[in-house]
């Protein structure tokens, strides 16, 4: 049976204000979520949470995101009981007074079953809008910097000739690639900003189309499978199994078309200004549109000729006059005979596209200002996609750009192509079966934190964390082991957490990199699936003292071990000065964290808010920089700034 939920709220703030409390797709901001996260290591974005009290694992799958119509869908993977299946909206609109936010739910689910989950989900929503009537100052993690690769122009020979600009410089193999194809009055020098910032992430190349920059034509008509050859061609000459095409206008018309004729080669798509091309317009309009753009050049012209015309049509308002001198050489540097090739394989699309059949996440773009591919066209059909279960749409728009928003907003499109390529990157070499393993292998240690949170360990049952996995017992004990095994892995996981920014320190500087430490052990052991385990070790301590001691071995102690190792590395640098870092360790801990988590561990429903941690690890830091650092004065004022920064929402 269906049934469909939809529920409303008004609020003052602004949709941008909103929109930054719910854009990281983390539900850990909702008053019903213990905890969230993000999981890692997908092509795709999927959150987890605490379900019911059973202890079931919710996961659902961003389907839909647009940051600029303030708009997310996504639908459940697992974790509710008899659902067929539960696709949610969120909305966040203007309104007179402030936004208007929606919420809606889809739910086909069996008969005895389907009014309870609509219930439970009307209780989540409205609990959730109430949270974002008044949405809490958040201020988003800045992505990584995009740095610059060098460039470098090859010649693929054959007929035709393929002109090419690769990163980073000395590219020669790479399994995945990302594929630039520029517009009809454009070459693959349109494309250099996001070449040389994109390249960090995934090998990039540009390619000039056939006839244009020092690409060469063939010997006919250039037809719709003469581009997908060369593109071909140019997977072969870099060895590349899969691509991410990324095309403008004409060349987002081939990207399409190519990527959905060869999916099994596809591993994305991103379409700036255009999709469909001609290919839904009938015949009468496409004769009429190519006859026209032909008439100046059955008069003799070149596309030099009318180039700044052209320029007038496809600039944005605000477009630089160094943006418009680019884009006026670019159209008149094409020969007549290249540009006629163009229209008339524009103008003759064997067929419309299909948009079932995209099985490969999908970005799409356009300018504000794009006046031959406006908003309303590109939104409706990134809708399009998404109504055809493409597995991830995003839409958005460049603000104050024309059509070739590459060129006229590169900062603002780099940004959005990097997010992109960092959610469809392979991030690993492991097969399926690896991944599907270790996907596998986190459940169940999920599943056993909050069995032992709840129960405490004499209290857990393997059945009863195999229920909460979704897994049998002997699947546990392939995985992982007996009981005792299943808690060492649990606390291992904890310690390899608290340790992570001190192994793999994301910052180069000391007092930053304590103070991302100091977030994350205080995230991590304020949790509260890890202080009731705290609490229930501590009760079972002289009952069962063999469980307490598993758990300071294997938990704080090598917590411990692993933060003196961190501090003897900066006394060897000459950064602190001390006689013992186990010791030294016991103090940074102590001193920025000891107060708030006694607290937490007697009064479970009073946990620090952020303002007193804050407190508490700004004051420990400093009494331990004063107190070790060599240079405390600089390290003190690096400290200044550096607790300046929006502490972390959660644990990554």
């Amino acid at each position: 049976m269906r049934e469909t939920v939809h529920c409303i709220a008004q609020s003052e703030a602004a949709p941008e204000d909103i929109w930054a409390v719910v854009a990281s797709f983390n539900v850990d901001w909702h008053p019903m979520v213990a905890w969230s996260e993000i999981e890692p290591s997908t092509a795709q974005i999927i959150r987890r949470f605490p379900g019911d009290d059973e202890g079931g694992i919710m996961r659902e799958r961003l389907t839909y995101f647009s940051a600029s119509d303030h708009t997310m869908a996504y639908e459940m993977v697992d974790g509710i009981a008899d659902a067929n299946s539960y696709k949610a909206r969120l909305k966040i609109t203007p309104s007179d007074t402030g936004s208007t936010l929606t919420w809606n739910a889809d739910i086909d689910a069996t008969a005895v079953r389907v009014a309870e989950i609509a219930k439970g989900t009307t209780e989540i929503f409205e609990t959730g809008l109430s949270a974002l009537v008044n949405p809490e100052e958040v201020t988003p993690t800045p992505a990584p910097p995009l740095t610059s690769s060098t460039l470098a122009h090859l010649t693929l020979e054959g007929t035709p000739r393929l002109g090419l600009t690769v990163a980073p410089e000395g590219l020669e193999q790479a399994e995945t690639i990302c594929l630039f194809l520029h517009g009809i009055g454009g070459n693959r020098r349109n494309w250099d900003p996001q070449v040389t910032a994109l390249a960090q992430i995934m090998q990039t190349v540009a390619m000039d189309l056939r006839g244009y920059g020092d690409s060469t034509l063939g010997f006919a008509q250039s037809q719709l499978d003469d581009y997908f050859d060369d593109i071909l061609s140019v997977m072969v000459k870099f060895g590349a199994k899969q691509v991410v095409l990324c095309g403008l206008s004409y060349g987002a018309w081939i990207a399409a078309s190519f990527a959905l004729a060869h999916r099994d080669k596809t591993l994305g798509l991103v379409l700036c200004g255009g999709c469909t091309g001609m290919s839904e317009a009938d015949p009468d309009e496409r004769e009429s549109f190519r006859v026209s753009r032909e008439v100046p050049l059955d008069a003799g012209q070149t596309p030099s000729d009318f180039a700044a015309g052209v320029v007038e049509i496809i600039a944005g308002p605000s477009a630089s006059p160094e943006v418009r001198a680019e884009l006026n050489a670019s159209m008149a540097s094409i020969p007549a005979a290249t540009y006629r090739d163009a229209l008339n394989c524009f103008c003759n699309p064997l067929e419309k596209l299909d948009f079932t059949k995209a099985s490969f996440p999908v970005l799409l773009m356009t300018g504000e200002h794009d006046r031959l591919a406006p908003p309303t066209e590109i939104r409706a059909v990134s809708h399009r996609f998404a109504d055809a279960n493409a597995p991830h749409v995003t839409f958005e728009v460049i603000a104050d750009a024309g059509h070739i928003c590459n060129l006229e907003k590169p900062e603002a499109v780099n940004a959005q192509l990097a997010r992109y390529l960092r959610i469809v990157s392979p991030p690993s070499k492991k097969s399926p079966k690896t991944a599907k393993k270790t996907a596998k292998h986190g459940r169940i240690l999920d599943a056993a934190l909050r069995e032992f949170s709840k129960n405490g360990y004499s209290g857990a049952s393997m059945q009863a964390i195999a229920r909460r996995a979704g897994v049998s017992k002997p699947t546990i004990y392939q995985y992982i082991g007996n009981k005792e095994a299943i808690f060492a892995a649990v606390l291992d996981q904890g310690r390899t957490t608290i340790l992570a920014p001190l192994k793999d320190p994301a910052d180069t500087s000391m007092v930053a990199v304590l103070w991302n430490f100091s977030w994350g052990y205080a995230r991590y052991v304020l949790a509260p699936d890890n202080l009731s385990i705290a609490r229930l070790v501590i009760g079972e301590a002289e009952r069962v003292p063999d469980i307490a001691r598993q758990f300071h071995e294997a938990g704080p102690a090598r917590a411990l071990n692993g933060i003196a190792e961190y501090l003897e590395t900066l006394r060897a640098d000459g950064q602190l000065s001390f006689d013992r870092a186990d010791l030294a360790a016991e103090d940074l801990w102590s001193l920025i964290l000891s107060g708030p988590r006694s607290q937490a561990l007697h009064f479970p429903q009073n946990l620090p808010d952020d303002a007193a941690l804050t407190t508490s690890i700004l004051n420990g830091l400093q009494v331990f920089l004063r107190a070790y650092a060599t240079n405390p004065t600089t390290d003190l004022n690096t400290l200044a700034n550096v607790s300046q920064q929006t502490p972390p929402r959660r644990l990554t």
